[in-house]
């Protein structure tokens, strides 16, 4: 059947103006539409009969009649045809359509954050895009917005272009398929390295969801300090980035999966944010656990706390520091008020037995000043207009955190005798604890060149990690160690080759040595001493005396006297396999090196 043809529109001048003239031409696009659309308006009596009034001599009378010279062809067949053409259509319409979306969601990050409009960073949207391209996520968004959200918090947080550039291609190994290879030429290989660390870090992350590791605090702890041992710092920052994202776009999957990856997240990638001292990223994970995991309480929590918090009170203390250190000739940055977090308030609740009314740090003013000697000047002015609570002072800029943590925290009481926690800090302490290990990102950012400070970085995380393996013993006392305590906690962000606690200098210690075991569908963190072997790892296992395949970083292992190493992952594969279908999680084991390594079968 001939197809009707297509209606354009030619512009005509008709005296001082110009208007439409209808015009009969039959391009591509348009004969197949056209097509496709009159098979499918087809009467469902089966005939298509012409329409009143039409000039014989038309087009579309004439392919009408040659349709009904034809033998007739069945309804069905006629209507799949058409679906068919339609289809084609849309197909050939929807990259069209895919480009115009990708172009929206680039022009909302660039209006964000300036670095989408570098080189690298562009180039990597591009590959994502092409990468993920009609996948979508269970809230019906394309994924291709889930890669940038997470590529924006990394901006956020200040990331140079390689960081960024990488958080929008993190999943491409894993959901797309890309090669290490591929990305290493298109990108380099310091953007191809960062993103298969967070696709190992994933593989890690399932294996710890279906053995439920977060359930058992003990193994949670190593398991964090395996993720920081064995990828890039910057690995782990991509791969929390994706977790807040994803955490924070929960609803759309099931209650059992929610709970599962609120669960894993609680035990261990809040407690991660933590140690690397990105403060504004633990709250804002464990909240939205707490709504996940104990939704009733979460709304119970949320509405008292919108009764009990008193707003004026906090303006009020506001407008009377200012005036304070105003009269003083102090110089301050900013006084704002600060929201307790509501997984805090729930946590200390829970912890100490109490009633929201018996939490003293609820209602919090910060002070961000200028240098060490005006903190502890605006805390003599503190204590002088307001008297103190005593027991709650905590000087955490002589006696930092093990994350890095600076400030004085007081507790007073108001003129509405309600508590009233107060925080004095330097910027640079405030810097600290909002960003962690990315505040050298963030510090400066006038002037700072964005890779001059990742050996300085790492190096902090290395220190965090060593100060985790040391104090491993403290905290678990059946651990492999000889009992010394811990060495103090050093307060520099990066260290100097006279520093006391580099990293270097440091790497002696007898502490435990971390390894993942993977043994009868189960994942475990085994600890030993340092110089430990497979052997000694084996002595160990409940498959000893079995035949077994070792696999040690998916090589195979052929030497049983080979030292292990932190972070080292361990494979124990019966040389008959009792059931032919097992391997989960061998497969999501093996997932981490196929893209990189040629898994041996022998």
């Amino acid at each position: 059947m001939a197809p009707a043809p297509a209606i354009s529109c030619a512009v005509v001048k008709c005296g001082g103006g110009a208007r439409h003239h209808p015009r009969v031409s039959t391009p591509p696009q348009g004969h197949a539409a056209a097509a496709a659309l009159e098979l499918l308006l087809l009467p469902r009596g089966g005939e298509a009969r012409p329409a009143a009034r039409r000039s014989r001599s038309s087009p579309l009378s004439l392919s009408f009649a040659r349709a009904a010279a034809e033998p007739a062809e069945p309804r069905s067949a006629r209507r799949a045809r058409a679906a068919a053409v339609a289809m084609e259509v849309v197909e050939d319409a929807a990259p069209h359509a895919a480009a115009a979306s990708a172009s929206v969601i680039l022009a909302g990050a660039q209006s964000r954050h300036a670095i989408f409009r570098d080189e690298l960073v562009r180039r990597a949207f591009c590959a994502a895009e092409a990468a993920h391209r009609g996948q979508m996520r269970a809230s019906g968004e394309p994924y291709l917005q889930h890669c940038v959200e997470t590529a924006a918090l990394l901006a956020e947080l200040g990331a140079g272009p390689a960081v960024v550039a990488a958080g929008l291609l993190h999943d491409t190994v894993d959901d797309a398929g890309l090669g290490y290879g591929s990305l290493s030429v298109q990108f380099g290989a310091g953007v191809a390295d960062l993103v298969k660390g967070v696709s190992n870090l994933s593989h890690l992350s399932k294996l710890a969801r279906r053995n439920d590791t977060a359930s058992r605090v003990d193994e949670a702890d190593k398991l964090r300090t395996v993720f920081l041992a064995m990828e890039d710092a910057r690995a782990v920052l991509i791969k929390l980035a994706d977790r807040l994202h994803n955490m924070r776009t929960l609803d759309s999957l099931p209650k059992v999966k929610q709970q599962c990856f609120a669960k894993e997240t609680l035990e261990i990638f809040a407690p991660l944010a933590n140690q690397l001292g990105i403060l504004n990223w633990k709250e804002q994970l464990e909240n939205l656990c707490c709504k996940y995991l104990y939704p009733e309480l979460y709304e119970e929590l949320s509405s008292n706390l919108l009764e009990f918090y008193n707003q004026d009170m906090i303006a009020a203390a506001i407008r009377r520091l200012e005036q304070a250190l105003q009269v003083r000739g102090l110089c301050y940055h900013t006084i704002s008020g600060r929201n307790k977090s509501m997984y805090s308030i729930y946590s200390k609740m829970a912890r100490k037995n109490l009633d929201m009314d018996e939490i003293y740090d609820i209602h919090g003013v910060r002070v961000i000043l200028d240098n060490k000697a005006d903190c502890f000047t605006t805390l003599e002015i503190v204590h002088h207009l307001w008297p103190r609570i005593p027991g709650k002072f905590k000087d955490y800029i002589n006696s930092p955190k093990p994350n890095g943590y600076q400030s004085l925290h007081t507790v007073v009481l108001s003129e509405e005798t309600l508590p009233l926690e107060i925080q004095i800090r330097t910027r640079d302490m405030h810097l600290q604890a909002e960003f962690g290990i990315a505040a050298h990102w963030r510090y400066k950012e006038a002037v700072r060149n964005c890779c001059s400070s990742v050996p300085e970085m790492v190096e902090w995380v290395r220190w965090v990690v060593t100060w985790q393996c040391e104090t491993l013993h403290i905290d678990h006392p059946s651990s492999l160690t000889h009992g010394a305590p811990p060495r103090a906690i050093c307060s520099c962000s990066s260290h100097s080759d006279d520093c006391p606690f580099a990293y270097s200098k440091r790497c002696d210690h007898s502490g435990p040595i971390l390894v993942i075991l993977l043994e009868n569908e189960k994942m475990s963190v085994q600890e030993f001493p340092q110089n430990s072997t497979v052997l000694d790892l084996l002595k160990r296992t409940s498959s000893y005396d079995m035949q077994l395949r070792l696999r040690l970083n998916c090589h195979v292992v052929h030497n049983l006297n080979q030292e292990l190493k932190m972070g080292d992952v361990v494979e124990l594969i019966p040389s008959t396999q009792c059931k032919p279908g097992a391997g989960g999680y061998a497969s999501e084991f093996h997932q981490m090196y196929d893209h990189r390594l040629t898994v041996s079968q022998s």
